[in-house]
């Protein structure tokens, strides 16, 4: 757990975005990610997805949390790094966006830090994310109410990796995991299934039925 004194110094914000009092930090293949501590619904281990398709190339797919469908981001592609795959040993970092649970795949949850009561200077950022310093480096911090989870057509058109089905994006995501594993993150979907009550609503992703 990181200490309460280590604080954290914002170097950029575009006017939209919500500026948080404190981060919660966490990791994935090494690269630090920070995410507003109020918006943290829990954090669970990572349980067998479900392919959604018209999504775009950071969603890997999503999974039945309490009733409603929780769509799962992978914060590496999200700020255009490649897809780092699932192990049976990850996490999901689960937030409140728009109202509507949203998952972030990680590898390691690190704690909270406070952010430096400084101003911080504004510059465009896309998709979701802007860099922050922490006390011990640099960390990508994502607002989840920016996150878009309906493919844009004209990405689908210009880059490659976005054209991809999301079946095929969720077997990348899956395709260092044994038969044991998958058979690990199913028993966990099915946990999740579980504690589940029927819902029916619009989620900005398209109509579901959980």
């Amino acid at each position: 757990m990181i200490s309460a004194e280590r604080r954290a110094t914002p170097i950029s914000e575009p006017p939209h975005f919500e500026v948080a009092e404190e981060c919660v930090v966490f990791a994935l293949c090494a690269q630090t990610y920070a995410v507003a501590a109020d918006r943290l619904l829990s954090c669970l281990s990572l349980p067998r997805l479900t392919a959604l398709d018209d999504t775009p190339p950071y969603l890997m797919g999503a999974f039945d949390l309490r009733g409603v469908l929780a769509p799962v981001v992978s914060p590496a592609v999200l700020g255009g790094a490649p897809l780092q795959p699932a192990a049976s040993s990850d996490l999901l970092i689960v937030l409140e966006a728009e109202g509507d649970p949203l998952a972030l795949h990680a590898d390691t949850l690190l704690g909270i830090e406070p952010l430096c009561a400084q101003p911080w200077e504004r510059r465009s950022v896309s998709a979701g994310t802007l860099q922050i310093r922490l006390s011990g480096g640099r960390a990508q911090f994502i607002d989840p109410s920016l996150i878009a989870l309906v493919a844009d057509p004209q990405g689908l058109s210009d880059h490659g990796s976005a054209a991809q089905s999301a079946d095929e994006r969720l077997l990348d995501f899956e395709r260092e995991l044994d038969a044991s594993a998958l058979a690990l993150l199913e028993r966990r979907a099915e946990r999740y299934r579980s504690l589940a009550r029927v819902v029916r609503g619009r989620r900005r992703w398209g109509e579901v039925s959980a």
